[in-house]
């Protein structure tokens, strides 16, 4: 008996040591040393290709990604200046298991928890330690929300222009909106969201109606990256009007997926009258130049697959464009826009800048791109604006003060222990001493 009760014993002691093992590796610095040195190094790539790429590729390919699916080796070196030395051309470089932005972030919050919360040892030494590690949590959970559920869109205006919508990059939707005769006619459309309709590839449909519309709406043949192709021979089935939608890759040359916003959707829809039953079939294409007419009686319908449009709570006029080139080249070094902020009769000027964006009301409005009009032949400036409505916009800079005031805290109380005097007083005194003065200075400056 005592054997077999040895035996046991050391069977369950040794039992949870790969688990130890495992929950050893993620609490431990190599993996978040690791783990911070990919994100610098994907920072760095997704910086220099967005000079070719934009804001919003470069941002889905190394920050919004699971994985990396290449790095374009071309576009970095000319983004370097190293092309002025020795042009290479464009190089890719295919990868697949590189973890991206999203993955890496995921690690480092597990890692962080695991071991800045639930390993540390908790003491009063510690307290400072781990009030900034929560803070720390908070910023990495601030982009997970952002990313989930911000509204990201862009806004295009040339000089003197003013809108107060701007269009989703990613959420595409159906849009069914009456022609109205009356020219002073508030505008107003049905939507249908693409999770309702992205499911129906051939062979699939699915009916949708509503109270104010003469007829029923099916939707079928969906297709994520496609473009209409008249049908020559007149043998394909699914045929409309002589066109048929054909599937393109969702790859370009170079074998790296295309970004969303660049992929052409598709889709058949059928209209059916409520009342007589007759028929009128069509097909919507994102990049189509007109929307598809549909004919009830003597009212007509315009009906379009397009990006979920946003209002915006206040209008934006595009006043002066302005451009600032590296010297001696034609690169871009600086995009900046004079826009003019317009919430009912009042007027505010503000500047819209790279990497300094304009905040207010909850959305802010980044400076994406930049037409002179030389390229386009249009000869007329305009700008295009990525507008950001984000529930967590402010939780990096409430981490970030955390932060400060934790890690004061814990070198404080460490000073109090050396001088010999109480650390929480001392600690505790100085910290409402600095806020109080820093509140004062913030106050006079605003």
């Amino acid at each position: 008996m005592p054997t077999n009760n040895y035996s046991l014993n050391h069977i369950v002691s040794a039992s949870p040591k790969p688990l130890a093992k495992l929950f050893a590796f993620i609490t431990s610095f190599g993996l978040a040393t690791f783990t911070l040195s990919m994100l610098l190094i994907i920072t760095f790539l997704g910086t220099l290709e967005q000079a070719e790429f934009g804001l919003v590729a470069s941002q889905a390919r190394y920050f919004e990604s699971f994985f990396i699916d290449r790095i374009d080796i071309g576009a970095c070196w000319r983004a370097l200046a190293f092309n002025a030395y020795w042009d290479i051309g464009n190089v890719t470089l295919p990868l697949y298991i590189v973890p991206g932005g999203y993955t890496l972030m995921a690690i480092l919050f597990v890692n962080l928890f695991c071991g800045g919360i639930v390993r540390i040892r908790k003491s009063p030494k510690t307290i400072g330690i781990i009030i900034s590690h929560f803070a720390i949590l908070g910023m990495i959970a601030a982009g997970a929300v952002s990313y989930h559920f911000a509204k990201e869109g862009s806004l295009n205006l040339v000089e003197g222009q003013t809108n107060d919508e701007f269009q989703s990059f990613h959420e595409r939707v159906i849009e069914i909106q009456k022609v109205q005769t009356d020219a002073t006619a508030k505008r107003s459309a049905l939507v249908i969201g693409d999770s309702k309709y992205k499911d129906l590839s051939a062979g699939k449909g699915r009916t949708f109606t509503h109270d104010s519309l003469p007829f029923d709406l099916m939707v079928t043949n969906w297709k994520q990256n496609a473009q209409p192709k008249r049908d020559a021979e007149g043998s394909r089935s699914d045929a409309v009007d002589g066109y048929f939608i054909q599937e393109l890759s969702m790859l370009d040359d170079a074998g790296a997926a295309h970004p969303d916003e660049q992929l052409a959707s598709a889709c058949v829809v059928m209209a059916k009258d409520k009342n007589t039953g007759d028929e009128q079939k069509g097909i919507l294409w994102e990049f189509a130049a007109a929307p598809l007419t549909l004919t009830f009686g003597s009212d007509k319908y315009l009906v379009s697959l397009t990006h979920r449009s946003y209002k915006l709570p206040f209008a934006v006029r595009l006043d002066q464009t302005e451009q600032e080139k590296h010297p001696g080249t034609e690169r871009a070094r600086r995009f900046t826009s004079k826009v003019t902020k317009i919430n009912g009769s009042h007027e505010e000027k503000r500047i819209v800048t790279m990497n300094e964006p304009v905040r207010s009301e909850g959305y802010a409005v980044f400076q994406q791109s930049f037409d002179d009009g030389v390229r386009s032949g249009s000869n007329v400036k305009q700008s295009g604006f990525q507008i950001v409505e984000n529930p967590s916009d402010h939780w990096p800079l409430i981490s970030c003060i955390i932060v400060a005031e934790g890690l004061l805290l814990h070198f404080l109380m460490m000073l109090g222990r050396f001088i010999k005097v109480n650390p929480w007083i001392f600690a505790l005194s100085l910290i409402g001493a600095f806020n109080a003065a820093f509140a004062l200075a913030m106050w006079k400056l605003l």
